[in-house]
């Protein structure tokens, strides 16, 4: 006797399609926005507008750079919507030093790692925004370079022309620098 399967639920087949994806959508949209609540709305509204799209979503042959490009392209239209807005709802930033020294532990590994961090996000902050999206998703997030054209919708040329220029201006900010650790007490 044959068992009859029920067909997936499609809250179950969009979850199966996008949990891979969800840290990679919160780093880059943080990344984009700067400020976590942003980047969580900007993700959960991007999941909202793709579970009616369920259909073409299961038809995408590389889910992940597919949800990035959409990730993208919506924080660009959220971020010209916003600068064209009347509206100056700007709040301040966590400053570096609160956000690390949440995180920081006793040990020294950790504190090292921090301080490198930081020292690199400085450096990201120094050069141009599509230079620095360029090398977040080729060289943070691990894309290829034909991923990385597509997510941004720019040509391969581009993105190699981007990822030279900021290699070379991140590797200038980040000499230019202090690379002291502090010692443990």
């Amino acid at each position: 006797m044959k068992l009859l399967r029920w067909p997936r639920p499609p809250q179950d087949r969009f979850t199966a399609l996008v949990r891979p994806h969800l840290r990679l959508m919160h780093r880059m949209a943080y990344r984009w926005t700067q400020d976590r609540a942003e980047a969580e709305d900007l993700v959960q509204d991007v999941l909202t507008r793709l579970f009616p799209r369920l259909d073409e979503l299961e038809a995408v042959e590389k889910t992940g750079p597919w949800l990035m490009r959409v990730l993208y392209r919506r924080f660009v239209d959220l971020y010209r919507r916003n600068a064209s807005s009347p509206i100056d709802d700007t709040a301040e930033p966590l400053a570096d030093d609160d956000f690390f020294a949440e995180r920081m532990q006793d040990q020294r590994d950790h504190v090292e790692q921090l301080i490198l961090q930081r020292e690199l996000n400085r450096a990201l902050a120094t050069i141009d925004a599509g230079w620095r999206d360029v090398i977040l998703l080729h060289e943070v997030e691990g894309h290829s370079v034909l991923e990385v054209a597509d997510i941004l919708d720019i040509s391969v040329g581009t993105v190699k022309s981007r990822l030279h220029r900021a290699r070379k201006k991140l590797r200038s900010a980040l000499e230019s620098g202090t690379k002291t650790v502090p010692e443990p007490c």
